[in-house]
């Protein structure tokens, strides 16, 4: 009786290790992408920030194959880039979206090669187009509204940082376990017309004591939300170098 149950036994192992090499033979996804995503009006990239600042969105463009397939997003860098290594070699659709931007155009088919690396760009409408500079504790801005954005600017928000990486979720004032100094001033504009706002040159002046930092060299930042701006997303002036004296 052992002898049967052995001998019914490694044939069983024999097929299980059989299936488990002909699935191990499946090739890793090795097929990449990468690009940015520019202003159509500008031709520079798109001033956002990583992550929340929006994707690229794939899609397994075979339909006998995948009828209906899972949306594959990869994130948008802060300064528009985009790039992704581990994709299988497929045809695929590709379009930006849940960003502060308007992208006018179709869905974009590209072809992902075994070991190859595409490059895939995309034009959008930044819902705003931000101009600014920095004098010790003033912001000095213009906020430019694009002629397809029908959505109302309802707040502006200005950040300070030691480091070069600026927007409202980093801090790196911090003044101890869980605690942290200001280093960003939101300001309310829903009640104000875009008219008195969009176009005008601004300044915004803020107390340099409230961040507790010592006066030197910092990073400064911008931004102007929409409406409608998916995920209530910013767009975003570049990054501002200054010294606070």
């Amino acid at each position: 009786m052992r002898s049967s149950f052995i001998y019914t036994l490694i044939p069983c192992m024999l097929l299980l290790y059989a299936g488990c090499k002909k699935y191990d033979n499946y090739k890793a996804p090795d097929a990449g992408v990468f690009g940015k995503v520019t202003d159509v009006e500008t031709g520079k990239g798109l001033e956002t920030k990583l992550p929340g600042g929006g994707v690229i969105r794939f899609l397994q463009n075979n339909k006998a194959k995948y009828p209906s397939p899972q949306p594959i997003d990869i994130s948008i860098k802060a300064d528009g880039s985009y790039s992704a290594s581990q994709f299988f070699a497929d045809n695929y659709k590709a379009f930006p979206l849940n960003g502060p931007f308007i992208y006018a155009g179709d869905s974009v088919n590209v072809v992902l090669s075994s070991n190859g690396k595409a490059q895939l760009d995309f034009k959008v409408i930044p819902y705003y187009r931000i101009s600014a500079a920095v004098t010790d504790s003033t912001f000095n801005y213009t906020v430019n509204k694009a002629p397809e954005n029908d959505s109302k600017l309802v707040e502006l928000i200005f950040m300070v940082s030691k480091d070069p990486v600026v927007n409202e979720n980093v801090s790196s004032n911090v003044a101890g376990p869980g605690t942290y100094y200001a280093n960003l001033w939101k300001v309310p504009t829903g009640g104000t017309p875009d008219a008195a706002i969009i176009g005008i040159p601004q300044t915004f002046t803020f107390h340099w004591a409230d961040t507790r930092l010592p006066k030197g060299e910092y990073y400064f930042r911008m931004g102007a939300r929409a409406s409608n701006s998916p995920n209530s997303t910013y767009n975003y002036s570049p990054v501002i170098r200054a010294t606070v004296h």
